[in-house]
Formats: C-alpha cells, sequence, structure tokens
C-alpha cells in the first residue's frame, strides 16, 4: 500500500492457508501475501490434519509472516462441537471454538499493539468480536444464513438435511449479532451482501470478490481438447453431489451421442463415497500438484450447482484458462457471465447436458465462450484488481 504508514496486522483464519487446495485457502493465502509485503502481519491458523509438512510452514514464513499454528484434531472437535455447545450456537462455529486459539490470541493481544485484526470467515470472528481497542474486519466471504438454508434443501439424507437446518436457524442469530462487532464486512458478492442484509441492516459491508492467478491458468491452444471436466475439493459433501449428478444424470444424455468422451473428476481429498463413481469412463485424479493441464485438456467444465453461497474458484481457474463453463444461476453468482457470450446456464441435469453437447457439437460457439470467458476473468477476477479493493478497504477503515 504505497503512501501508506506500516500496519500491524493480526490475521485468523480457520484453516492453514497452504497448500492452495480449497477456495478459502487461496484467497487467505494470497490476501496474506498482499498485506505482507507492506505490513508486519501475524497469523494464527488452525491445523488440522494427521501429518503436517514443514515446507508448508516456511511457504508462510518466507511471506514474512510470523506464524502461530494451532493443532486441532477432528474427531475431539466435532464431539466438543455437538455434546458441549450451547444452545442456539451454530455447529460450524463452536466446532473451530478451541481455548488453545483463544489463549494465543489473547496472549498476543496482551503483548502487542496492532493497528488492525482480521478474522477470515465467520468461524473466527468470536476470537476478536469482543475487542474494543482494536479496529476489525470480518472477511465473511459469504452470507452463512443463506448457505445453510440452501444446504438443506438440496441435503439428500435425513441426518445432512436435520444438521443443517439446525445451523440455519442458529446463524439467524448468530451471524447478524456478529457482523456489527466489526469495522466492516466483506463478502465476495452482493447477491451475499443483500441477503445479510436483511438480517442486520446496520453492518458496513465490502465487496472483495475472490480472484484467481490469470498468468498462469491460461489457455493452451497446442493441447487437444477431448474430455468433460469438474475440479473441486472432493471430500466435500457438495461436491460429491455435483459428482454424482454429473455422472448419473448428465453424463449418460452426453455418451449417447459422445459414447467415448470421458469425465476427469480432479481434486483434492476425494471420500470414499465419490470414489465409487469411478469407471472406465469416469476417471478420478487425486491430489494433483496443478489443475492447469486437467483444465487445458477439456472440452467443457460442467457444474450443477445448486446448494451453496459465494463464489466458486474453479470456475474462474476454468473461465482463465477458456474453458467453456455449463453451470446454473448460483453457479454463475458473482463471476456475472452472460449466458451464451461467456458462460452457458441451465437449471436441469438435462438443461445442462443439451447446454454441453450444444458446446461439443459447435466450435463456433465453443470459441466464442472460451475467449470472452478468459476475458472476463482477466478483468474482473485477477489478483491485481482483488488486492486493490483490500487496499481501498483499510483506507475506509483507517477513516472509519
Amino acid at each position: 500500500m504505497p503512501g501508506q504508514e506500516k500496519k500491524n496486522i493480526l490475521f485468523l483464519t480457520c484453516r492453514f492457508p497452504y497448500p492452495l487446495h480449497g477456495g478459502d485457502r487461496i484467497k487467505s493465502f494470497h490476501l496474506i501475501k498482499h498485506l505482507a509485503k507492506n505490513n508486519k502481519v501475524t497469523l494464527v491458523t488452525f491445523f488440522q490434519g494427521k501429518e503436517f509438512n514443514n515446507e508448508w510452514k516456511k511457504v508462510i514464513e518466507d511471506l514474512g509472516v510470523e506464524l502461530h499454528i494451532v493443532p486441532l484434531k477432528p474427531v475431539k472437535a466435532g464431539l466438543h462441537s455437538i455434546f458441549n455447545n450451547p444452545p442456539n450456537y451454530p455447529l460450524e462455529i463452536y466446532y473451530y471454538k478451541q481455548k488453545s486459539f483463544q489463549k494465543v490470541v489473547d496472549d498476543l493481544l496482551s503483548k502487542n499493539k496492532y493497528d488492525l485484526g482480521i478474522s477470515f470467515f465467520l468461524r473466527t470472528a468470536d476470537y476478536l468480536k469482543d475487542r474494543k481497542d482494536l479496529k476489525k474486519i470480518l472477511i465473511a466471504e459469504d452470507c452463512r444464513i443463506l448457505y445453510q438454508q440452501r444446504s438443506y434443501k438440496e441435503s439428500t439424507t435425513l441426518l445432512q438435511k436435520m444438521v443443517r437446518y439446525y445451523d440455519h436457524k442458529a446463524l439467524q442469530r448468530f451471524e447478524p449479532k456478529t457482523v456489527k462487532y466489526f469495522n466492516y464486512v466483506t463478502l465476495v458478492t452482493n447477491d451475499d451482501i443483500d441477503e445479510l442484509k436483511k438480517y442486520a441492516p446496520d453492518g458496513k459491508y465490502y465487496l472483495l470478490t475472490n480472484g484467481t492467478e490469470t498468468d498462469y491458468f491460461v489457455p493452451n491452444p497446442e493441447i487437444e481438447k477431448k474430455h468433460i471436466i469438474f475440479t473441486g475439493k472432493l471430500s466435500l459433501w457438495a461436491n460429491y453431489l455435483m459428482v454424482e449428478k454429473i455422472v448419473n444424470n448428465i453424463m449418460p444424455l452426453i455418451w449417447k451421442k459422445y459414447p467415448n468422451v470421458k469425465l476427469l473428476v480432479v481434486g483434492a481429498s476425494p471420500s470414499r463415497e465419490v470414489l465409487k463413481f469411478a469407471s472406465e469412463k469416469v476417471e478420478f485424479h487425486q491430489n494433483v500438484k496443478s489443475f492447469l493441464p486437467y483444465l487445458q485438456s477439456a472440452i467443457a467444465f460442467i457444474h450443477p450447482h445448486k446448494g451453496g453461497t459465494g463464489i466458486q474458484n474453479k470456475l474462474l481457474e476454468a473461465m482463465s484458462c477458456g474453458v467453456p463453463v455449463i453451470t446454473t444461476k448460483i453457479g454463475n453468482q458473482g463471476i456475472n457471465g452472460i449466458h451464451r457470450e461467456s458462460i452457458m446456464l441451465g437449471e436441469t441435469d438435462v438443461e445442462l447436458a443439451k447446454l454441453a453437447l450444444e458446446v461439443m457439437d459447435n466450435k463456433e460457439l465453443s470459441d466464442k465462450l472460451s475467449k470472452n470467458a478468459r476475458e472476463l476473468i482477466v478483468q474482473t477476477h485477477s489478483w491485481e484488481l482483488i488486492n486493490k479493493d483490500l487496499d481501498k478497504l483499510l483506507e475506509l477503515v483507517d477513516n472509519n
């Protein structure tokens, strides 16, 4: 931030921001990277997993960040959230409410003078919200009330539906109360801002959308386009539901005309349930170093998105690579592509299959979508643009 004084920033996140799998890790990593260029950044982060790779730690510390890692054991945290959860408290929040994390934060605040505190995700908001002596930003990303509302309606099992319905109701009380403690709350789409305003109209909201590495995710016209693709963190229930729809409902309609085309499902940490869809025509590529070569050789990206909120990083990457994307209105949220110009939009599985076939049959349409999608993402979702918006936000907080 040229021309501004160097700040001492305390940044909290519920997931270690590396490796860059999942939209939350990607976003937090790039924001931290940018902030650390001209400020002193102290990061407090949970890590949950079997083994911690010290190379990941080095990547973050090489940014010039002071790092504090708090281990989180998923089974223990899960039991804690179920059996110790206060009445009307969201399970998704209480899972991350840990005394060990709070102690690290309190110790740092008692020993240091911070100019700004940043809670990344609503799940870390409790650790900073009561600090009246500290200017604070909540990078909420999406409206969790809306997310859980859509999720419980789309859930296919009774347990999933019950848990998500409970959190939807609990978040209606928790989320509006929490946002008022922060100087600004950022979300990635205007849809999320408008929804949260219904519950907390007096909050100060700021659009800070997601970005992608447009200089890295580039088209390669020399590579043959030969498969349909879906990418994502494959342990997530929402991604399982989309893979299920693609394999069972969409691809059979495509295979009637193109029996030899393959579906590539590419992503990290696939669940046992999702791997059951593997076959001669459905290939899984797990924990790959990069999505780039898979995207560059894709005919189309099919994304039957229904349940979530926010913005889909996977689509930013695909469109930056010039891959024609076939998705829903919700999938297009925050991207704002124009139907048949930069994106193809349908709602039912049959509609999505027909649109995919149209792209595969019509090279002129495919080329137009590829070119326009790439231009749209470069113009609206590069990290350079997101970083400029972040700098503007810090100026607003300074003047608040």
